[in-house]
């Protein structure tokens, strides 16, 4: 059997040419030639019926014929190319034993064999040297997601604990999502003798760089002499202002990214029924016990920013509160974030809106919050890093 096959392998791989011209020269040739022979030897009748006899079984073996040629001329190397690429699709890039030796004539279907062996052979390296960088990537990916976990827990320890707010309001919310599980979104809150300062911060940048900001942002507020600021939260984002510039050596000539920090900067007067709003590029919503709901505009300015000069002044707005004013402090990550089918902000409408409904708790208002947000974003990308802060004075 295998002398067999070695033999049809023989046939099946020779030359196309080569195969066409042994079938033209028996037909041609060798056909006429017998009948010749055989026909000097016959009479007239047995030479018709040796042609008769010859046209029958010709008839009769045309179509198996025609099938073994097919097969030896061209359909068992095409059958054999064809199974081997189904052998590269599923992976296997060395389908010969040894390489075909290379082709001495013009012959198409050699040429394509011998090309097949070396397309699989630099398929399967580039497939090896490809598995090798994903596998390097993968490990990369591993470590940056580690290393994103390990900064998310420095960060969430640094800041105060979400709980903090207890022994200042009589109820809130907190909802705190970094777009990179860390970010430039922090909180931060301070006691003094009358009262007590919170913020809600968004600081340049997203992911560990927005992180090491809200740390350094932070750093800088706990030095400030706090004390000396009651009643006057603008003050603070003008001591800010110049903190930044200079932990930054903004003053230098050397080129430096536009660094510093949105802010809403509250203070509240534990001696008087008022609170004191200053704010750098965000706003404050306060709810009054009817219902009715004002917003507070901040000053169109970053703290620490490039374009904000060192001496820059903010402005104090003094609101008056009663017992069950609630407020909301926000960055720009809600509003700013585009969703639904005409792609575009959430808005400040659409966050009046919301909290202008009665719900049974802070923490229910929180969830619904979340859920509308993300019904909102839908499929489109986050954008910003998420912090919202509901409380009842």
């Amino acid at each position: 059997m295998t002398v067999l096959r070695k033999i049809v392998d023989t046939i099946a791989w020779s030359t196309i040419s080569g195969k066409m011209t042994s079938l033209l020269l028996l037909l041609i040739v060798g056909i006429p030639l017998c009948i010749l022979v055989t026909g000097e030897e016959l009479g007239r009748i047995e030479l018709y019926n040796t042609l008769g006899a010859w046209a029958i079984l010709g008839l009769i073996a045309t179509w198996p014929l025609s099938r073994v040629l097919s097969y030896l001329i061209a359909l068992r190397p095409i059958q054999e190319l064809n199974g081997l690429c189904v052998g590269m699709q599923n992976g296997n890039f060395t389908p010969f034993e040894e390489c075909p030796p290379e082709p001495s004539n013009q012959d198409e279907l050699q040429k394509l064999r011998h090309n097949l062996f070396w397309m699989g052979h630099v398929i399967g390296r580039r497939q090896c040297e490809l598995q090798t960088t994903t596998n390097k990537l993968e490990e990369a990916q591993r470590q940056n997601r580690s290393s994103l976990d390990y900064a998310e827990v420095i960060q969430k320890a640094f800041l105060p604990p979400a709980d903090g707010f207890t022994d200042l309001f009589s109820d809130f919310f907190l909802l705190w999502e970094q777009r990179d599980g860390v970010g430039g979104d922090a909180y931060w809150r301070k006691e003094t003798a009358n009262g007590f300062f919170v913020a809600i911060i968004d600081c340049t940048g997203h992911g560990v760089p927005g992180a090491f900001m809200t740390l350094i942002v932070h750093s800088l507020l706990d030095g400030i002499d706090i004390q000396a600021y009651e009643k006057n939260p603008a003050g603070v984002l003008s001591a800010m202002n110049v903190a930044i510039k200079k932990a930054f050596h903004s003053d230098t000539k050397n080129e430096r990214p536009d660094d510093g920090m949105d802010c809403t900067l509250l203070y509240v007067d534990n001696k008087r029924n008022s609170m004191f709003f200053a704010g750098a590029r965000n706003y404050l919503f306060v709810r009054r016990p009817d219902g009715s709901i004002e917003d507070y505009k901040g000053d169109r300015k970053g703290v620490g920013n490039e374009h904000t000069p060192t001496d820059a002044v903010f402005t104090n707005h003094e609101i008056e509160i009663e017992t069950g004013t609630r407020i909301y402090m926000l960055t720009d990550g809600l509003i700013d974030q585009i969703g639904e089918e005409r792609r575009l902000p959430f808005g400040r409408k659409l966050f009046r809106n919301f909290i202008a409904q009665d719900y049974t708790s802070f923490e229910e208002q929180r969830e619904q919050l979340r859920l509308l947000f993300i019904r909102y974003q839908g499929t489109e990308k986050r954008r910003d890093d998420l912090l919202v802060l509901g409380a009842e004075l």
